[in-house]
Order: C-alpha cells, then structure tokens, then sequence
C-alpha cells in the first residue's frame, strides 16, 4: 500500500510532489548497499519508522521473496517492502549494486524496494525539477551552456508529463533507461544544470491545439533531421525534416562501417529482395538528404530504418558503396533523427541562441507555456 501511495501521488498530485523511477531497469538485481549521505533518514519497517545513521550502510539482499537486511545498527528480519525516507526532497543517498557489480550512484530523495521479476526492485521517489536535471545531466553532461540546459529542461518536463503513467503496471512511473528517460542520479553538483532546470519550472512544450509534443531527441542528425513520417510512418505537424547547419563539425557527425556482402544480401532477399537479378552497382546508393527508402532496381525499396536495426548502425542516412565481397557504408548522424539534435543544440547555445529559439528551430509550430498536473 505505502508504494502504490507514492506512485498514484507522484502521478496524479500537484506538481511539487514526487514521482516514481524504476532504477537499474536492466539488471537483475540481487544485492545492493544504501547509504544515506544526509542526516535525518528513517527506515519504514512493518509500519514503524526507525533512524538511519548518516554515512552507515545498509545492505539488501534477495531471498526469495523476500527482502534481507544487514545494518550494524538495527536488528532486522526479511520482509517483502521497504522504504528509506527523507523530509526533505533535496536530501541524498548512494546506491551501489553490488550483484550484478556497479559504481556507486547518488540519488536524491527517497528510495521504495520491493522484490519482483525475480529480483530486487529499486525506485527513486524524486521530487520531478530533481528528476529533470539528473535526466538533463545523463543526457548532455556537465558542460553545456545554460540555454542548453534550459532547451533540454523543457524537453525532458514535457515528456515527463506526457509519459508519467508508462510503467504504473509495474508500480512506478518511468524507468531510467533510455526506453524512457537516461537517467544516472542527482545533478546537485552541477549548480547551472539546477539553476536552468528551475528558471523553466513548471513549463511545456505544447503543439498548435495545446496538446503536449512528442518530445523526442537525438546526439547529432548528421545536417539535416529526421521527419517522423520517414521513420516512424506517423505524421507530425511539428516533427519535420530540417536542414541543421549546427552540427555538421561535431564528432557524431559522420560514421562508416564495413559489411560482409553475404550479410547485405540476406537481409535484403529476407525482405523479399530478389538479388539474383541485381548488378553489383545496382546496391550502390547515394544521398544528399535524408531518404526514407533504400531504392534498387526494378523499384524494389527497403526502409533504411530497417537496414539501421538489422545492422545496428549509428545512424538511417547513409551511403553504399560495394567493393569486392564487402559493402561499405558511410553515414551521417547518430541517433533516430527525429526532433532536437543535441550537438546542433549545443552549438546553437555556444552561439548565444535561447532555450525558445533552439525549441523553435527543431519543433516547427510549438509553444512553450505553463502545465498543470492533471489537465
């Protein structure tokens, strides 16, 4: 009862309160350390609150069901819940993964465990501006300009309320992982990155009828973005193709990769390509734009999404070449390339543009206002 408590109040309460993120989405966690960096700590145990001394750890450990405690002050029992909790939003505390192994994180706010999918389940009760840094940090480091950081704020607020219900079937809100928003802890030791998160508090991008956008971004689109159309066969008044001057000397800008020619043609004939019939020049194919198909003789076509999936390339915007047994790609970009190119939108900052000018360029006819939780 206390988790779905902090979920439905992180999900359908006023904007000040907390919100749900499912931590290390990906591991199957059996064993993790929480240490409160701050004092004042408590531990929620069978409906009592119990001190938890700052700096002292407190180990977690799977057992079955149920979760195991070590802690050199507290006697404890396995249970099936337990929560550490903090007054105060901005208080901290580590977690380190300890099987599977991992690097201590800091996180702010409180933390819910529980064991579910056959291991310990971790989530970071965050107050949202918290939240939206740490994203902001994860997303484009500790080094941009504030109208960056700002631009980015919007984005990742935007996306927030749009997707806060994505995992409540799970018991929280969104994950940490790039299925929802990258996110690796606290931002409290980047003051910029805190201070730009707030100077747009409370603010959304919105389409021409007021609806949240899809607030998608991306590291670099190698010149020219994605339309959602070409990529994900959805129009969008709002997500086109736009030619980006801004990123093109940046180091995602361009990327080659060398195929196996059996490869290539496999894929293509699995897409009901017929390529006995095709001359070697025929797979050849150059662009100067973006393209949403792969064009051969006998105007057969292949999205160049699908050949980016199958062959895990950076990028859908790329050149072919054949040479002996081997196809030779070279392309532009990293990233899907729909919405805001990230290193276009760090150099747009460096050049003195603001967080609106840098939203504006990339998500044609939208707006920026203020959003109330539930509307």
């Amino acid at each position: 009862m206390f988790l779905l408590f902090f979920v439905l109040w992180g999900h359908g309460g006023v904007w000040a309160q907390r919100v749900s993120i499912g931590l290390y989405d990906t591991c199957a966690t059996q064993i993790l350390e929480l240490r409160p960096l701050t004092a004042g700590y408590k531990i929620l145990l069978g409906g009592q609150m119990r001190p938890l001394p700052v700096d002292v750890p407190l180990r977690v450990q799977r057992q079955g069901r149920m979760l195991a405690f070590r802690h050199d002050s507290l006697t404890l029992t396995p249970v099936d819940h337990l929560a550490v909790l903090h007054v105060d939003p901005n208080a901290q505390i580590e977690l380190t993964l300890l099987q599977p192994k991992g690097s201590p994180r800091t996180y702010d706010g409180n933390m819910s465990l529980f064991v579910d999918f056959g291991r310990v389940m971790c989530l970071n009760l965050v107050d949202p501006e918290n939240y939206i840094a740490g994203v902001a940090l994860a997303e484009v480091g500790g080094r941009a300009k504030p109208e960056l950081y700002k631009a980015q704020a919007l984005l990742i607020r935007t996306y927030l309320m749009a997707n806060r219900g994505k995992h409540l079937d799970e018991g929280f809100n969104l994950c940490d992982q790039v299925h929802c928003q990258a996110y690796k802890g606290s931002a409290s030791a980047y003051p910029e990155i805190k201070q730009a998160t707030q100077a747009t508090a409370g603010q959304v991008v919105v389409d021409g009828e007021g609806n949240l956008i899809t607030s998608v971004f991306h590291a670099n689109c190698g010149g020219q973005t994605a339309s959602a159309r070409d990529v994900w066969l959805t129009e969008s008044p709002y997500l086109l193709s736009v030619r980006d001057p801004y990123c093109r000397r940046s180091r995602g800008a361009a990327w080659k990769k060398t195929l196996p020619l059996t490869d290539w043609l496999r894929f293509l004939h699995s897409k009901g390509v017929d390529t006995r019939h095709i001359p070697m020049r025929g797979y050849v194919y150059r662009s100067e734009t973006r393209e949403g198909m792969y064009e051969l003789p006998g105007g057969i076509a292949v999205p160049f999404r699908d050949l980016r999936e199958y062959f895990n390339l950076k990028s859908a915007w790329f050149d072919v070449a054949v040479e002996g047994g081997s196809v030779h790609l070279s392309g532009r970009g990293y990233g899907h390339g729909i919405g805001l190119c990230q290193e276009g939108a760090i150099r747009m900052a460096e050049e003195g543009k603001k967080a609106q000018d840098i939203i504006n360029f990339y998500f044609k006819g939208t707006r920026i206002v203020s959003y109330q939780v539930g509307k």
